[in-house]
């Protein structure tokens, strides 16, 4: 009887097995077709790419582009220093800086909203506190 129930038991972990390397193998496969696909769209992409090189020129010869000092400071101020160049090379527009810089200036604006929000779950909770020490004080004095 009990190398029955033994028998039974090494059954059940191996079609448990099974069953989690099935299910294991499906995930696989779906996100292996999710790649495909992706992968089909970036290959169109490059191809549209291919397709404009010569066509496609950015110049930034009369752009014309201002960053706030603010901006400048911190850019220039960061330890890892994230602007390359200038924003300005031989006359014309460094993408690549500009790029930079705008990344920089979604940073600062997430801190910032960041630092918003904290305050204000700050006050929050501080205004929550007084209002628990105000009925505790009722409380005691009852």
């Amino acid at each position: 009887a009990y190398r029955m129930k033994q028998n039974d038991q090494n059954k059940n972990d191996k079609t448990e097995r099974i069953q989690k390397v099935r299910s294991m193998w499906k995930l696989i496969m779906e996100m292996l077709t999710s790649l495909k696909k992706e992968k089909e769209v970036v290959d169109s992409v490059l191809d549209v790419l291919e397709d404009c090189v010569g066509q496609c020129i950015l110049d930034g010869t009369n752009v014309v582009f201002s960053v706030p000092w603010l901006l400048t400071h911190r850019a220039e101020s960061d330890i890892h220093q994230l602007c390359t160049g200038n924003v300005y090379e031989a006359e014309k527009l460094n993408f690549l800086t500009v790029i930079q810089l705008l990344n920089e200036a979604l940073r600062t604006l997430r801190d910032e909203r960041f630092q918003s929000e904290l305050k204000q779950l700050l006050q929050v909770t501080e205004n929550r506190i007084a209002c628990h020490d105000k009925v505790l004080q009722d409380l005691a004095a009852k």
